[in-house]
C-alpha cells in the first residue's frame, strides 16, 4: 500500500511599506486683526498685535523683523520716537527685549535655535511699542530721530519728558513693520 502524503504548505510572506512626507514650511500672519492698519495710543507700552508663527524645519526658523522708518512719521516729516519689542512666550530666542530704532531700515534677526515641535505647531508673538517725542538725539521736524550715537539704547527711556507722546502735534503718523519666517 502506498501512502500519499499530502504536500507541504508553503507560508507566504506579507509585508506592508507605508511612507509618508513631511514637507518644511513655514508660515507667518496676524493673529488678532483684520487688516494690516492698527491705531495706538500716545501712552506707554502697548500692545499692537499678535503674530501667529509656525515652521516645520530641521534646523529652526529665522525671524526677520523690520521697521521702515525707524520712527512713526507724519505727512509732514514729523517723527514720533519708540521702543519697540517682540514677546514670543513659547520660544523667548524669536522675541527681542524693548530697543529703540535708528531711523534707517531697522532690521532685527532672531533665531528658534533649531528644531520645535512647538513651533512646527504654532506659537504667538507680541509686538509692543512703547511711544515716546522729545528724545535726545538729533533734530527731526518737530521731533528726533532716536539716538544715532547709540541705536540700541531705549530711546524712551531717555525721554526728557518720559514715555509717551501726547506732546506731538497733532496729525496721523505712521510705521510700517515687515515680518518674515524662513528655515534658519
Amino acid at each position: 500500500m502506498l501512502l500519499v502524503a499530502p504536500a507541504a504548505v508553503q507560508a507566504q510572506d506579507t509585508t506592508l511599506v507605508v511612507t509618508t512626507n513631511v514637507e518644511n514650511y513655514c508660515s507667518i500672519g496676524l493673529a488678532n486683526v483684520a487688516g494690516s492698519n492698527v491705531a495706538v495710543a500716545n501712552g506707554v507700552r502697548q500692545k499692537v498685535t499678535t503674530l501667529r508663527m509656525s515652521c516645520n524645519s530641521p534646523s529652526g526658523a529665522a525671524l526677520t523683523s523690520v521697521a521702515a522708518n525707524g520712527d512713526l512719521k507724519s505727512a509732514a516729516g514729523v517723527l514720533i520716537n519708540y521702543d519697540w519689542e517682540l514677546v514670543v512666550p513659547a520660544i523667548a530666542s524669536l522675541g527681542f527685549a524693548p530697543e529703540d530704532t535708528f531711523p534707517t531700515n531697522w532690521t532685527r534677526i532672531t533665531n528658534s535655535g533649531g528644531y520645535s515641535e512647538a513651533l512646527a505647531d504654532g506659537v504667538f508673538a507680541d509686538l509692543f511699542l512703547n511711544l515716546c517725542y522729545g528724545v535726545p538725539g538729533g533734530p527731526g521736524a518737530g521731533g528726533t530721530q532716536g539716538d544715532p550715537t547709540n541705536p540700541g539704547s531705549s530711546g524712551c527711556a531717555n525721554s526728557p519728558s518720559g514715555p509717551g507722546a501726547s506732546e506731538a502735534p497733532a496729525g496721523t503718523y505712521s510705521e510700517t513693520f515687515t515680518f518674515d519666517l524662513n528655515p534658519a
